[in-house]
């Protein structure tokens, strides 16, 4: 697998893995914040992180019937409003 365009991580995340980027927050991090800061969001991947061209990128959803709507990222952005979520998010075991 090619990690040669693998984005920067943030440095406040304790690394258990390079490739694929597999890292963590300090736990004593986790308890300063009541909702996590995008910076200490924990990473688990099996391939490379990949980062995408907002101009050129585009989504593709194939309705029940078979028809299928092409979005942009622009189009995301702008034709939706934006909806914060708050959510719990776990990982568990161990890196081998």
């Amino acid at each position: 697998m090619d990690y040669s365009s693998e984005p920067p991580h943030s440095s406040l995340l304790n690394v258990q893995g390079a490739q694929p980027f597999n890292a963590e927050p300090l736990a004593a991090s986790l308890v300063e914040f009541p909702l996590t800061p995008e910076d200490l969001v924990y990473c688990r991947n099996h391939g490379p992180v990949r980062e995408f061209d907002e101009d050129s990128y585009s989504i593709a959803i194939r309705k029940g019937d078979g028809e299928e709507i092409r979005l942009s990222l622009a189009e995301l952005k702008t034709r939706y409003p934006i909806k914060h979520v708050v959510a719990v998010l776990q990982a568990s075991g161990t890196i081998a």
